[in-house]
């Protein structure tokens, strides 16, 4: 890569003795093309899941639109459609109305969640009365989600108001009695079906998951998680809040985990099962799903063997992604996310060797001279980035994955991960393209 490519603030390789990170968490620079996306966004994407509640958008129509697919997935979704005389004299008549229409639709729904956006958040309406006035009429918790689209730098700013809608409003509502081995999965949002694996995996082991937020979260057991023994934290990047708050207030222990690659994921129920006293279990399931998969596996380990890889996507996979790549024997030469913090990027620069580029919030620009100059066998990202890496004749694979690869967590998900990175690789059409 061109040395002057190097001298941005936000792209470094890291060196032995250097502690520098990429300055993070800042606004993207005016006009520049970038994922960041919003704060409204960033608290769809968290909330989106949780199919027993009304989710209603309280603005104009296209912000419902835009937050209506959320990880390739289409929710359903509800809006006050405010339009110019609504922004001008006023939406609390629109918002109460579109209250009572959307409890009608779904009369099952357990708690409705309004979004406030940016237009509603400027004109001032007074949300969180007309809620408050709701719940009585609706009969049950009308929750406010206060994420304006210029709240924060990123959808990062997002994550965080939706986790603490759920902490302040819902956790904690009801006692009951859970059963023993009980553990909530904070930061796992099912994208392709991990969270069965997930669970599948830890009752195995005698482990009952109660709550995954947000992946899998009814609100009878929202209102009860703060019942269990402990919590697995995945995401560290969007779940380290909830984690932390939730061991602060219930005292509620965490630990930090990863079901993504092969070495992760038995670290990882070895560490379940060191603390919960399932130590033998643990060991069982780990012996069972490696025997499963070896054989299989064993092909793409000596095809992917020293091919070098590139990345960028949102924070919470960067560091997993690393080492699920090392176990292929691969090398990551590059690595970036879209609105990492300085946890996220210590953790990355610690699991990287020397020499490896470190990016925050590149733009295309960036991201076409690194695959330019580096030349990587393999770019991760999202589908956005998947374009321009096949004008370059380099395999892609998307994140969040497409639904025909499968899950990737897991040993069963860890084989679909080493297929897919072999397709893009050994695509047929990258001959065609190198000898044109």
């Amino acid at each position: 890569m061109p040395a002057t490519n190097l001298k941005k603030a936000h792209i470094l390789r890291k060196a032995e003795g250097v502690t520098k990170l990429p300055p993070c968490r800042r606004p993207s620079a005016p006009g520049k093309i970038t994922q960041r996306s919003c704060a409204y966004y960033g608290a769809r994407w968290m909330l989106a899941p949780l199919k027993d509640a009304i989710h209603l958008v309280h603005g104009p129509v296209g912000c419902a639109y835009y937050g209506s697919t959320v990880r390739g997935k289409t929710y359903k979704l509800f809006s006050t459609a405010l339009r110019e005389k609504d922004v001008i004299f006023g939406g609390g008549e629109k918002l109460t109305r579109s209250l009572i229409e959307t409890k009608c639709l779904m009369p099952k729904a357990r708690h409705v969640f309004v979004y406030i956006t940016c237009s509603t958040a400027l004109i001032g309406d007074d949300v969180y009365d007309i809620c408050k006035k709701m719940e009585k009429k609706l009969g049950c918790p009308v929750i406010v989600v206060n994420c304006p689209g210029f709240k924060g730098e990123s959808q990062a700013s997002g994550h965080r108001i939706a986790y603490e809608c759920l902490l302040n409003q819902l956790i904690g509502q009801e006692k009951r009695q859970i059963g023993p081995n009980a553990v909530n999965i904070i930061g796992e949002y099912n994208i392709n079906g991990e969270t069965q694996v997930i669970k599948s995996l830890l009752k195995k082991m005698g482990i009952n998951v109660h709550c995954v937020f947000t992946g899998d979260a009814p609100y009878e057991r929202i209102i009860t998680a703060h019942e269990v023994k402990l919590n697995l934290l995945i995401c560290q990047s969007t779940g380290r809040f909830l984690a932390q708050e939730m061991e602060r207030r219930y005292g509620i222990p965490h630990l930090k985990v990863s079901f993504f690659g092969l070495s992760q994921t038995k670290a990882s129920l070895h560490k379940i099962g060191q603390y919960l006293g399932l130590k033998k279990e643990a060991e069982k399931v780990i012996a069972d799903e490696e025997k499963t998969i070896k054989p299989t596996l064993s092909y793409f380990l000596s095809k992917l063997k020293g091919k070098k890889a590139a990345l960028f996507f949102g924070a919470s996979r960067m560091a997993s992604m690393i080492n699920a790549l090392e176990d292929l024997c691969m090398e990551v030469i590059a690595t970036g996310s879209q609105f990492g913090d300085t946890a996220a990027y210590m953790e990355t620069k610690q699991a990287v060797k020397s020499g490896t580029l470190i990016m925050d919030d590149a733009s295309e620009q960036d991201l076409e001279n690194m695959r330019h100059g580096l030349k990587p066998d393999v770019f991760m990202g999202g589908i956005k980035e998947q374009y321009l890496s096949h004008k370059a004749g380099i395999g892609f694979c998307i994140f969040p994955q497409i639904k025909r690869a499968g899950p990737y967590v897991g040993f069963k998900g860890f084989l679909n991960f080493a297929r897919s990175v072999y397709k893009a690789v050994y695509a047929p059409v990258w001959r065609l393209i190198k000898s044109s």
